[in-house]
């Protein structure tokens, strides 16, 4: 996703493998952020709809939404084999695949005749830097949209230059090492944050989000350096 950042190195087996443990401990607030996500698009969406989930990983937002809505189907697009791989056998346990396709790429290799009914893409687009990037995933998801279609999105966020980052990323190192988690991990995942995350300001992420074609933006879920937003295409 960026020079320094390759999905199919980063998510490679023994790392998607052990993904969803690991991500539960170390993101606070990770299992509402889901079930808001869930209950805002149970909010907007009929019975039968079609929802397109960028940067779908090892497939938690389907194994979510799925068994609540029979009428729904799914595509989850995904540039790691290895995540894709876990969402395959994960779906396939819960008796999903019927409803679900599995792509391996991005949002560009998509059938550009097909609309959906919603999106979502939680925790993605923060690997991507802001020099086109960003843009072009948003522009992506948006002409893949019908008109009046919600888009629910979560990064990490905020401008990193700044006292309320290093207060927020202070505060969320010592939420993970209250919980348990070793200090040699913590560490890792802020090198991690510090080399692969490309952080942005809320301001320009709605300014992102505008120019791709959304109108509406509303901020629903913050938890430390996390935020979700609710935007509707145009």
């Amino acid at each position: 996703m960026t020079d320094n950042f390759d999905p199919q190195q980063h998510f490679h087996d023994q790392r998607a493998a052990r993904y969803d443990d690991t991500v539960r401990k170390v993101i606070p607030g990770y299992e509402t952020l889901h079930a808001m996500a869930q209950f805002l698009l149970e909010d907007m969406l009929g019975h039968n709809a079609h929802l397109l989930i960028a940067g779908c990983g090892t497939g938690e937002e389907i194994e979510r939404l799925a068994p609540h809505h029979p009428g729904w189907r799914f595509t989850g697009v995904d540039p790691s084999a290895a995540m894709l791989k876990q969402a395959k056998t994960r779906l396939n346990a819960k008796g999903l695949t019927e409803r679900t396709t599995l792509i391996e790429g991005t949002v560009g290799d998509l059938d550009p005749g097909t609309r959906f009914d919603a999106a979502a893409c939680l925790l993605v687009m923060h690997f991507l830097p802001d020099d086109g990037a960003k843009a072009n995933l948003l522009a992506g998801i948006s002409k893949a949209l019908k008109p009046g279609a919600p888009l629910v999105l979560a990064d990490l966020h905020g401008a990193s230059d700044t006292p309320r980052y290093a207060r927020l990323l202070a505060a969320w190192t010592r939420w993970q090492l209250s919980h348990g988690i070793d200090p040699v991990e913590v560490e890792k995942g802020l090198k991690h944050v510090a080399r692969d995350i490309h952080f942005v300001s809320e301001t320009r992420l709605f300014k992102l989000l505008h120019q791709a074609g959304f109108t509406t933006v509303e901020h629903f879920h913050q938890a430390f350096l996390f935020g979700g937003w609710l935007a509707i295409k145009e």
